[in-house]
């Protein structure tokens, strides 16, 4: 934090009479100035802690990232709808197609429409975290599993959850991870994570 200013400045008071002559300056002695002096401002008990600080901008965040898309679903809807009404009317397509095409055309607008709000220098490794999440969410519903909910369930169950320090936890998440992505399980029909991923992946071009 940084230092409260005590509200004096540098060097003594220079009074004058009322017939404009100069008096000499006359120091203010010590004592006179500690008494002068204000108290300290004390901390301001209610201040919310940074821990309390951080809580709230998450809130925010998730305010703004998540709270906002019922919103944005009725602006999309009068953006995106009658063209969407028209693909389903479409007598070209299929009768038993039009719901599937109607979804794939609404998630390809979709998808299109975030990669062109993520900002260029983001927007490959955000194309690589979707094409992981959505690689792993197959995984999960073809074999019936969570990979990642097991993954940390695994990590606890072996290394525990106390740490001595951040990098003893770095270490150990390191070395567990190289090894739990590599292990064949019996959950994945005798797979590995890794070449489970690579098959999904390998199969929808991801």
């Amino acid at each position: 934090m940084g230092r409260l200013d005590d509200g004096f400045g540098k060097g003594g008071s220079h009074l004058k009479s009322d017939n404009k002559k100069t008096k000499p300056t006359r120091k203010i002695p010590a004592k006179a100035e500690r008494a002068k002096a204000k108290p300290p401002k004390k901390a301001d008990e209610n201040m919310p802690s940074e821990e309390e600080l951080v809580e709230d901008l998450d809130t925010i965040a998730e305010g703004v990232i998540f709270g906002k898309n019922q919103a944005r679903s009725y602006a999309l809807r009068d953006v995106w709808f009658a063209s969407l009404r028209e693909v389903i009317n479409d007598k070209s397509v299929p009768e038993d197609s039009r719901e599937e095409v109607l979804f794939l055309t609404l998630t390809n607008a979709l998808l299109d429409m975030t990669m062109d709000v993520v900002p260029e220098d983001m927007a490959l490794a955000y194309a690589r975290n979707l094409d992981d999440y959505i690689t792993v969410t197959i995984v999960n519903n073809k074999y019936g599993v969570d990979l990642l909910k097991t993954f940390r369930e695994d990590f606890k169950e072996r290394e525990g959850e106390n740490f001595p320090s951040e990098e003893k936890l770095v270490e150990a998440l390191s070395k567990f991870e190289e090894e739990w992505w590599s292990t064949a399980r019996d959950d994945l029909d005798g797979k590995t994570p890794n070449d489970a991923l690579e098959e999904m992946a390998e199969k929808y071009g991801l």
